[in-house]
Formats: structure tokens, C-alpha cells, sequence
């Protein structure tokens, strides 16, 4: 069957040899070379698609945002001291203060909306650009290509998140209630320059403002330190994913010739993308440049992201956050060979963030992600954390996906 050892031994490797691999850096470079190197012992053919991003903008600004929301409540907190005559404050000034209070949090917002929770690349062009590079391998049909699957998965790792490392599930809440209290200090700056204007004088209910702000501030330290500089191993987010595509290479090119197993009609695209940790970039310029070829192929994709424990199967039929609806025809058959394999799968909604797969099913291109991430429930602890190493990965849980994968494709052969 399946090569769990070697799938493992790869991450081990991987980790051991080259370490955390920043978006966009010469380990990350250096992890897609393996990569392909690998995927050539079984392909029959190999490339390397190189693009250009800006890696730093996807949480990069992050830091800077909450810095922003801080200088805009200072500001706010300056009117309202004109307000209880502590300062003498010209209205004039009172006026701008507020303005640039509404300006810096709606900067704010916008960036966080688009960039952070959408994956726009709407701020790039104020951060430094980089070079990545998607790898493809490719395995044809014994006969004519009538359609093509695509298993995904990604060789960056993350930048490490201090809240979920120290904060464990409450540094996950803390996040949600922040951008509440943003909305707040939004509505209270508007408000404010409303009735300014109006010349409507409510002191005491934007003094309450003022205080609910203050005690925001904590909350806007911890966005400060949201995430260090320092990427982790990502062992399971995500060499998991990709050790599985190579086990999948292998495993169909050791059964070349057994008709039950290789491959008629389809054509398998094994992808390891670059930049996912970035906002999805190295999918986004993939699908990008493939559009065409992706539609008239008749593809599918299977993502996989987040592999660690056996019999423990998390198929995504919608991602939140960006707004991706997994194809149904995809997630339920992926359900159905899993329960068909007697493993343990649960259809559930990644609740924030987003996957490579989501790329793909946003251009109404049939997809679905499949991993061992159950945010919905639970924050595992070694989650873009130092604790995600090779010793939290079950060998068993990389033969089981890879198992689900081949399924797939036997079913989808059929169909041709």
C-alpha cells in the first residue's frame, strides 16, 4: 500500500535540512526544489512556475493597523478633553482631529477587510516584492486524457502566532472581540463628528465611549504582537499535505500497470504551492494563469492542508471567511470513500482563514480542502505555533488521506 514511512521521512527531512520556510525566501525555494526533485522520481513530467508577490502584506500590516487604531482614540480622546473643557481645544481642530481619526480607521478597516479577511491584494504595492515558486508534476493516463484531477497542498510555513501560542483558545476570541471593538471606536469617531457638527453637546455618552476604549487598549497590544517574525517548522501546516502528494506519485507509479489502480482517462496534476502562508498567492497566480485550461480539462481538486492525526478527517464543504463554497459533487464524494473506508470524516466549514482549495472554488472551479483542522471546535496547539513539528504527525494519518485521494481518482476515471 501506501509508503508511510517515506511520506514522514520527507518531512523529517525537510525540517531537519532546510527549517521554516518563510514566504517568498531561499528556504522556501529550497523546499519546492525538493519537492520536485522528489516528484520526478515517479512523474513523467516536472516543471516550476515562477511569480512574483508581496508575502508581507498579507498579515504584515497587521501590527501597523492596530498602531493606527490607537493614534485614531488618542485623537478621539483629545476631542473629548476639549469637550469637558480639561483642554481648550479650537473647534477647527476639533473638526481635523476627528477627520483623521475617521481616515486612520477606515484605513484600518479596509485592510483588514480586504487584505487580511477577503485575501485582496489591495495593499501590496506598500510592501516589498518577492519571488516564489508553484511546483507541478504531472502523470498521464495509460489512454486519451479526457480529464484531469489536481491534488494540492503547500511547502511554506507560517509566521507564528503569539496569541495562539501564549493564548491558547483565548488569544482566537480575543481577535473576534477586537474587531468589535474597532466597529466601536468607529461608530463612536463618527458619532462624534455628527453631532460636532450639529452642534449637539452629549459629553457624558462619549465619555462612556472614551472609557470603553481605554479598556480596548490591552486587546490592541496583543494585535501589536498578533504574530512574530519567526516562521515555524510547519511539519503539519502543511508538509503533511505535500509528503502525501508525493506518496500518491509514488504509489501510482509502483502500480504503472495494474488497470485497477493507474489511471485510464485522467490525467493527475501533483501541485505544491508557494505562498499560501502569504494569502494564497502562489494558487492565485496559478489559477490565474491556468483558467482556461482549468475549464476545458474538466478539472477537479482535491486540497489537502493540515494532516496530523490518524482517523481524524476534516472535509470542508465551505470557507467563511474568504466566501468559498466547495463543490457539493467533490465534498460529498470525498465524505462518501472516507465512511466507505470506515475512517473517521466530519463535513464541517473552516471558519476563518482560507486554503488553496478556496482559490480554486471561487472561480467556480469543482474543489474541496481536506485536513485535520478542526477550527470550528478546537484551536489546535501546534497551529502556526513553534509545537507544529514532525512528533505531532501520526504515520498512519498521511497513508489515510493519500488513500482517500486514489479512491477519488478511481472514481472520477470511472466517470470518463
Amino acid at each position: 500500500m501506501f509508503d508511510n514511512n517515506y511520506m514522514y521521512k520527507f518531512i523529517e527531512d525537510i525540517c531537519n535540512e532546510i527549517g521554516p520556510r518563510e514566504s517568498g525566501t531561499e528556504q522556501e525555494i529550497l523546499a519546492g526544489n525538493r519537492v520536485e526533485s522528489e516528484l520526478k522520481k515517479f512523474c513523467d513530467e516536472t516543471h516550476q512556475e515562477s511569480y512574483t508577490s508581496s508575502p508581507h502584506a498579507f498579515l504584515g500590516g497587521i501590527r501597523y493597523g492596530a498602531l493606527i487604531v490607537l493614534i485614531a482614540g488618542v485623537f478621539f480622546w483629545i476631542s473629548l478633553l476639549g469637550d469637558l473643557s480639561v483642554i481648550n481645544l479650537n473647534p477647527i481642530f476639533d473638526i481635523l482631529f476627528l477627520i483623521l481619526a475617521l481616515i486612520l480607521i477606515g484605513v484600518t478597516i479596509s485592510y483588514f477587510i480586504l487584505e487580511v479577511m477577503k485575501y485582496h491584494e489591495t495593499f501590496d504595492f506598500l510592501f516589498p516584492k518577492r519571488e516564489s515558486n508553484n511546483i507541478i508534476g504531472t502523470i498521464n493516463p495509460k489512454n486519451d486524457i479526457k480529464n484531469t484531477v489536481i491534488f494540492s497542498a503547500h511547502h511554506d510555513s507560517a509566521f507564528e502566532f503569539n496569541t495562539f501560542y501564549y493564548l491558547k483558545r483565548f488569544g482566537q476570541i480575543i481577535i473576534n472581540v477586537g474587531y468589535l471593538g474597532v466597529a466601536i471606536i468607529f461608530v463612536a469617531i463618527l458619532l462624534k463628528l455628527i453631532f460636532l457638527l450639529l452642534s449637539i453637546e452629549q459629553p457624558i455618552l462619549f465619555l462612556v465611549f472614551g472609557v470603553i476604549f481605554i479598556f480596548f487598549i490591552p486587546i490592541i497590544l496583543v494585535y501589536i504582537f498578533f504574530h512574530s517574525y519567526k516562521p515555524v517548522l510547519g511539519a503539519f501546516d502543511n508538509l503533511s499535505g505535500v509528503a502525501i502528494l508525493l506518496g500518491i506519485a509514488k504509489f501510482l507509479s509502483e502500480n504503472k500497470n495494474n488497470s485497477e489502480i493507474f489511471p485510464k482517462y485522467t490525467r493527475v496534476h501533483l501541485i505544491s504551492f508557494a505562498g499560501e502562508e502569504a494569502g494564497l498567492r502562489g494558487a492565485k497566480r496559478y489559477v490565474k494563469t491556468h483558467y482556461n485550461e482549468l475549464v476545458s480539462n474538466q478539472t477537479t481538486i482535491v486540497n489537502m492542508d493540515s494532516i496530523a492525526k490518524k482517523d481524524f478527517i476534516v472535509i470542508h464543504n465551505k470557507e467563511s471567511g474568504i466566501g468559498a463554497k466547495h463543490d457539493l459533487v467533490v465534498f460529498e464524494t470525498l465524505l462518501e470513500i472516507a465512511q466507505n473506508l470506515n475512517l473517521n470524516a466530519k463535513l464541517l466549514p473552516l471558519p476563518f482563514g482560507a486554503t488553496d482549495g478556496a482559490v480554486f472554488s471561487k472561480k467556480n472551479i469543482p474543489a474541496a480542502s481536506i485536513g485535520g483542522l478542526n477550527l470550528k471546535e478546537e484551536l489546535a496547539p501546534y497551529y502556526h505555533t513553534r509545537n507544529d513539528t514532525p512528533a505531532v504527525i501520526e504515520k498512519e494519518a498521511l497513508g489515510q488521506f493519500a488513500q482517500i485521494c486514489v479512491e477519488y481518482l478511481k472514481f472520477i476515471d470511472k466517470q470518463s
